[in-house]
C-alpha cells in the first residue's frame, strides 16, 4: 500500500529520536540503498553538507505543528532531536501496518546505524557511499570519503 514521503518520517522516528541532520541523512541513505529507484520520495540535492532536501525541513515544522512530533530546545538548534509524540506513535503504528516488512527492516537498520554517528563520522558514510553528493560539501576537503 502506498504512504506519503512524510510517512518515512514518522518511520525513522519511530525507531529513534534524531535532530535534523541525522533525519536527512537516514532519508538519503534509504533512498540511495533502494538503488535510487523509490517513487513519490524526497528529491535530493548536493548541497553544504551533502545530500539535501529543503521538503525535509517543512514536513518536520508541519509535524511539530500538528503535534506529531516535539523538539525539545537545545543550545544548537540543528542538533536539538525530533520526538514522536503519542499522537505521532499512533500515526506512525498506521503506517506500519501500510508497508512491507523489508522497508521497516530497512528503515530501522538504517536508523540504527547512523543513530550512533557524530556528525562528522556520518557525512563520513554518506560521502563515502554516494560521493557524487559530496561534490558541494563545504567538509570535502576535510571528509575524505
Amino acid at each position: 500500500m502506498k504512504i506519503t514521503k512524510s510517512d518515512w518520517i514518522i518511520l525513522i522516528l519511530r525507531k529513534s529520536p534524531l535532530d535534523r541532520i541525522h533525519i536527512m541523512k537516514a532519508l538519503f541513505l534509504i533512498w540511495h540503498r533502494s538503488r535510487r529507484k523509490m517513487q513519490d520520495y524526497y528529491y535530493f540535492e548536493p548541497y553544504l553538507y551533502g545530500p539535501y532536501s529543503l521538503e525535509v525541513y517543512s514536513d518536520l515544522r508541519n509535524f511539530l505543528g500538528q503535534g506529531l512530533v516535539v523538539q525539545p530546545p537545545h543550545s544548537v538548534q540543528q542538533w536539538a532531536n525530533y520526538y514522536l509524540t503519542v499522537q505521532g506513535h499512533k500515526k506512525a503504528e498506521e503506517i506500519v501496518a501500510k508497508i512491507d516488512r523489508t522497508d521497516i527492516a530497512l528503515i530501522e537498520n538504517i536508523v540504527e546505524e547512523v543513530s550512533h554517528l557524530d556528525f562528522i563520522e556520518l557525512l563520513r558514510k554518506v560521502y563515502r557511499e554516494a560521493p557524487d553528493f559530496a561534490v558541494s560539501s563545504v567538509l570535502k576537503e576535510v571528509i575524505k570519503p
